[in-house]
Order: C-alpha cells, then structure tokens, then sequence
C-alpha cells in the first residue's frame, strides 16, 4: 500500500507540473488496482479534462458520485466538465446539486452564477458571485467575474476596483489581464489599457485578442479581426445578445436593410438563395426569410449558431470564416446579408472578390458599416471594430464588378448614450438589372 501511496504522490506531482499524460498513466495504474478509489477515480476524471478527453472525464465523474453521492465537490466537478463539453444545461444542474449539499461554497457559487450570467440570468447570478466574494473576499476568479458583470451593466468604477483587486492577488493571470485592459479601454484610459497588455503579451506572447486590442490603441490597422478574438467575442455573448444588442445599444441594421432592399428592388418574387454572412443568432435571418426560397446562415461562432437554430429559420448553417465559406462554398447565391460583419473583416476587397465567384446574375450585395472619414480605406478602432470609409468601401466593390445601387446613412449601434454613425449600402454585380 505504501508503494501505491507513493506512486499516487508522484502522479498528483506530475498533474500539478501540467505534465498530463505522465500524470493520466500513472493514474490509470493505481486505478487498474484500486477501482473504487475515489481520490484516484477524482483526479482521473480531472486529468482527462484537462487533456480535452472530456467524454472519459465525465464518465469517471458520474462514477465518483456514484461512489459518493453526497459530497459536494463531486458534483461541483462534473458541472465544470459538462461546462467545458459545451452542456450548460446539465452543468448547471450539476451545479445547484452541489450548492444543494453545501450552500455557502464559495467556488459552487461562483461557477453557477457565472453560467446563470451566460444564459442571460445575470441579476440571479450576480448575486450567487457576490455572495462567494463575501464568503472570501480575496477569490480572485469570482472577482474578475464579478468585475466583468459590472462592467457590462455600466457600473465601471464597481467593475475597476474588483478587476483591479483580482490582478492584485493573480497577477499573472491571463484572463484577468485581459478583463482589466478592456476595462481601462472602455474609460478611455489608454496608457493603462495598453500597460496593461504589455504585461499580458510578456506572459503570452501569441495571445490573438491582446494582440488585436494593443494594435487598436496602438493606432496599428492590421487587414483583419483574429479568428479566436472574434469567436470568443460571440461564444460569450450568445444567451444575452439579442437583447443586449436591439435593446440597450439600439441596433436595427437588419430590418433597416431589408426595407431598404425591398424599396430599392420593388421585389415582387423572393430571391432563390440567400447566403447570411456572420449570421450571429438570427436577427439577419429573421429580417429576410419572407424575402428568400432558401436561406444559408455562416457565423465563426458556435454558440451563436447555436441560438440560431433555435429559431429555426435557416436551411442551412455552417460553422466558418467567412472568406474559407465562400471559397470552398458549391452553392451560388442572389443575396447576400453583411450585417455588422465588416466591422469584423477589416479590408473589403478579398470579401468583394469571393462574393463575386459565388454570385447568380444580377446578384445583390447588403451590407453595413460603420463610418469614418479620418481615413482613405478602413481603420481598426479602440473598441477592437472597423471603420470604413465608404469611398473606400464603393471602390473595392467595383475592382470585382459590382455597381452600387442604393447608400443611406444609418446610426449603427449607440456607445456611451451615442450613435455610432454608419452607412447601408447595396451593391449589384456589374451588367446586371436592379429589377428581376
């Protein structure tokens, strides 16, 4: 027995020096001997978890509940492997099973109420991480979460002191790093945003969304958003984004577009196919299904697509980057629908180019941007997004053969109580009769 008790130390040794599959080997050794072992069925299923075998890491977790039934952590660890399996359906009863069995643990708390926030309960779940900050008052990841709800619901000195305080006690970090530089940025505190990110690319230099942001306050326009800032972006915002985005920042481009290509076209039959670039949720799609035979819907992220085809309003939907999609797309399209997608993409004419090798004659082109005219092109903005210069915007549409047939001005979404100011355009592809 003193054998194993050694050899169990030196895999729990290995686990914690994130050499992981020394750890599992040695692991499944013991648990070859000790089947009913809950200590070591415990570590098994949270070794494979942070291998990303998360189907093994479940099925020892539901074996060491079935071994302990009543303890807490059991239950505590299986919410945190369906999180990450992408169930938050089942994390969360994972997760009240445990608050059940110990109401006042301070990580239960936490980890539920930053999935209640996910799911858009986010006063229920305000409260259950207020409650785990009260219990202990120095737990930095319940700060840093609470931090983040503050700062989504305006209160940014609230959101400061508890982003600021969880840095304090983890300073290396990374997703507290990146809370708080946001945080600085959305005060316009540039210098300390920056400072920041600097001490975050220090520790990982290949972080894509601190890279992107330090280009944006840097004043750098690189030619496009990075994939993993973009998916992590909707991933996160997905349960709260409809809501979030018609109701406090006021957006209506994809109803303004569809008036607008209804009163520009007078259609009197619906397009064939209709191809929703970066189709988020659905609001795009939701604006024009009476207007289409057939609707295909492409976004980066997988939560997002997810709520879209909860409403099921599209035919197809595919999981993308929007240029990789339509280069290696069959189908060919008579509409397609940009909405709030270039302020993603950066550079127009790469976009410009694919829509035409995927464009039925007389296709057409509806899309939005937002607006500046402090540049000739396009130019990355603080808030990580693109502006266009619609000049710009209108020549990279003609070098691959499309005519605009119809611009109008249109606030495109409010910051800080203001209208961000945009433009609707719509494009045909050149030879082509607005009528049909």
């Amino acid at each position: 027995m003193a054998d194993l008790q050694n050899l169990f130390a030196e895999a729990v040794s290995l686990h914690q020096r994130k050499k992981l599959v020394e750890a599992e080997r040695l692991y499944l050794q013991i648990h070859r001997l000790l089947p009913e072992n809950l200590n070591v069925v415990a570590n098994l299923a949270i070794v494979c978890r942070d291998l990303g075998k998360l189907a093994a890491a479940e099925a020892y977790c539901r074996q060491t509940i079935a071994l302990a039934p009543d303890d807490p952590a059991q239950h505590l660890n299986l919410g945190a492997i369906l999180e990450a399996g992408d169930d938050p359906t089942a994390a969360r009863l994972a997760y009240e099973k445990a608050l059940e069995l110990a109401p006042n643990h301070p990580k239960t708390l936490n980890n539920l109420g930053k999935l209640l926030h996910q799911q858009g309960l986010g006063a229920r779940g305000l409260t259950l991480i207020e409650e785990a900050v009260r219990i202990e008052p120095n737990y930095s990841l319940a700060l840093n979460n609470l931090g983040v709800i503050h700062s989504e619901r305006g209160d940014l000195e609230l959101a400061r002191k508890c982003l600021e305080k969880s840095v304090y006690l983890d300073p290396d970090n990374i997703n507290n790093l990146y809370n708080l530089a946001g945080l600085y940025n959305s005060q316009e505190q540039c210098t300390k945003a920056l400072a920041v990110l600097d001490r975050l690319l220090a520790i990982d230099p290949g972080h894509e969304g601190a890279n992107h942001m330090h280009a944006a306050l840097s004043g750098v326009t690189p030619s496009s958003a990075p994939r993993q800032y973009v998916e992590e972006i909707f991933d996160k915002y997905a349960n709260r984004f409809d809501v979030h985005l018609q109701g406090a920042l006021g957006y209506t481009a994809p109803s303004a577009l569809a008036a607008m290509v209804k009163d520009t076209l007078q259609v009197d039959r619906p397009f064939s196919t209709t191809l929703d670039l970066g189709c988020g949720t659905g609001l795009s799609g939701a604006s024009f299904r009476e207007m289409t035979n057939r609707l295909v819907g492409v976004d980066l992220s997988l939560q997002m697509l997810a709520k879209a085809r909860e409403k099921n309003i599209y035919d197809r939907l595919e999981q993308d980057e929007i240029l990789a999609f339509l280069q290696r797309d069959k189908e060919n399209y008579d509409l397609f629908i940009l909405a709030d997608v270039l302020v993603y993409l950066g550079d127009p004419k790469a976009l410009f180019a694919d829509l035409a090798l995927r464009t039925k004659e007389n296709g057409i082109v509806a899309c939005s941007i937002e607006e500046t005219q402090d540049v000739e092109t396009y130019a990355l903005l603080p808030s990580g997004r693109y502006a266009h210069n619609p000049t710009y915007l209108l020549a990279s549409a003609a070098d691959a053969g499309f005519v605009r047939l119809s611009h109008q001005p249109h606030g495109i979404r409010k910051e800080n109580g203001q209208w961000l100011p945009g433009e609707l355009s719509l494009f045909i592809k050149k030879g082509g009769s607005p009528l049909r």
